[in-house]
């Protein structure tokens, strides 16, 4: 099926990744609760501990079935604490020469539950995601249908062919891994982007191919499901980034477990860009020393939309395959908005700027305002292409009125559908916080818990 998003903005940014690929040298490897949503993590390791790739670090207090495995070999320096014991980090000291792969002798899995705990016991449930909420599904549930989104249509995001290069069999046998997991009754819909190279995708047989049109949010995976097979109350639907499957793909076809992936580095305040192959949690210090001359920049994991701030742990996000390096803004300009603005961009075309087509910008992180009250106009509707009301659906989670929330399709939404309404929003409102706080509370109502 062919879908156009006429509702949306590409945010054109200087510096996208040149087709060059590197390893980085790293003896220090950074794992994060966090980048679980809402996981509470139990250790499974003491400071001193050694750990191969594969080795449990921790366990979700809930379902201690579901396990973050260590990407590397090596030793466990620390276990990083915060306020009240939480975990924040559990640092592990590796070789930098070390190969960041493991042997196994993989039995081929009769069923879905033979699959679902191998999974489980190597650490590879994590790369499963469901709607709502984006969390780490049951491992006894089952979706009524699994996404792969085989584009990204973020601020500089790369190309998902280039991610997989090398491993297209690796993704194959992944996909059919998922099927077998969820079920022949179950549909895994592949979603493209229009007139892109789509070889390696529409080569995948018994799934459903869909073609998405149009500017962001079109390569959201929220955005694709909204369109194909939209959520309601009490049901879920999973979905997998590319590189994780290929990764799940490698371990049943080969035996070889590796956490190992390809990432993008971005953004006009890097003096080359490209990809770098590494394990997730990877320490990215060294490169930050060769590749920025100028301290006063935002290393961001992930997209500019997006992207968390990378600053104790100098690594990127376990579920991000972009870094993303801006000079950081807050500087005031005398009547700046009395010039002409010829390297200014603006969504509401203040600036001449947008006379000069598909220019890109160095943008920076300037926020442009001060935060305020809501201010009522029709700015969302025009990047939001949910059929949602998105203003209604912000004030329901702000005053926490859950039936309100459910009305108004709460299901179908996450904080990064809400990202672009952020960045156009004259009142500076945290569109996505809000969404992701309104969800907790959701979730915490489903479950019968309190905050």
């Amino acid at each position: 099926m062919e879908f156009k998003i006429r509702k949306g903005l590409d945010i054109r940014l200087e510096g996208a990744a040149t087709r060059t690929f590197k390893r980085p040298d790293t003896s220090t490897c950074f794992v994060r609760p966090s980048d679980f949503r809402w996981i509470k993590p139990r250790p499974l390791v003491q400071s001193g501990d050694t750990v191969e790739i594969g080795s449990p670090l921790f366990c979700s207090k809930e379902d201690e079935r579901i396990i973050v495995a260590s990407p590397v070999n090596g030793t466990v320096r620390e276990i990083v604490r915060g306020e009240r014991r939480a975990i924040e980090c559990l640092i592990i000291d590796t070789t930098p020469a070390d190969f960041f792969f493991r042997q196994y002798s993989v039995p081929q899995p009769k069923d879905s539950r033979e699959i679902a705990d191998l999974m489980l016991a190597n650490g590879l449930w994590p790369f499963i995601r469901q709607r709502p909420f984006s969390t780490i599904p049951n491992p006894d549930s089952r979706p009524k249908a699994l996404f792969i989104s085989c584009f990204d249509s973020a601020p500089l995001a790369p190309e998902t062919a280039l991610l997989l290069k090398g491993r297209e069999d690796e993704f194959y046998e992944g996909v059919r891994i998922l099927q077998q997991l969820i079920g022949d009754e179950n549909k895994i819909h592949l979603c493209m982007r229009k007139e892109a190279d789509n070889g390696l995708f529409e080569s995948v047989k018994s799934v459903h191919l869909h073609y998405f049109k149009g500017p962001h949010p079109a390569g959201n995976v929220g955005t694709q499901i909204h369109r194909i097979e939209p959520i309601d109350k009490g049901e879920t639907v999973w979905f997998v980034q590319p590189q994780d499957v290929a990764t799940i793909g490698r371990f049943f076809l080969n035996g070889v477990l590796s956490f190992e992936k390809n990432v993008a580095f971005t953004g006009p305040s890097l003096k080359n860009t490209g990809f770098y192959s590494m394990p997730y949690g990877a320490d990215l210090s060294s490169i930050f020393q060769e590749e920025i001359t100028d301290e006063s920049v935002r290393k961001i994991s992930g997209n500019i939309l997006t992207g968390k701030k990378i600053e104790q742990f100098q690594t990127v996000r376990f579920y991000d395959s972009q870094v993303t390096v801006l000079e950081e803004g807050g500087r005031r300009e005398l009547i700046g908005w009395l010039l002409p603005g010829f390297k200014k961009w603006s969504f509401s075309h203040t600036f001449v700027a947008w006379l000069f087509g598909k220019k890109t910008f160095a943008h920076d992180t300037t926020l442009h305002g001060g935060r305020r009250n809501f201010v009522m106009t029709d700015v969302y509707e025009k990047v939001f292409p949910f059929e949602i009301l998105p203003t209604e659906l912000l004030k329901a989670c702000i005053t926490k009125d859950i039936e309100m929330m459910e009305e108004l399709g709460i299901y179908e939404v996450d904080d990064e559908d809400f990202a672009l309404c952020e960045v156009v929003c004259p009142s500076k409102t945290e569109c996505q916080k809000i969404i992701r706080d309104g969800l907790y509370l959701l979730k915490m109502e489903l479950e019968g818990k309190k905050l």
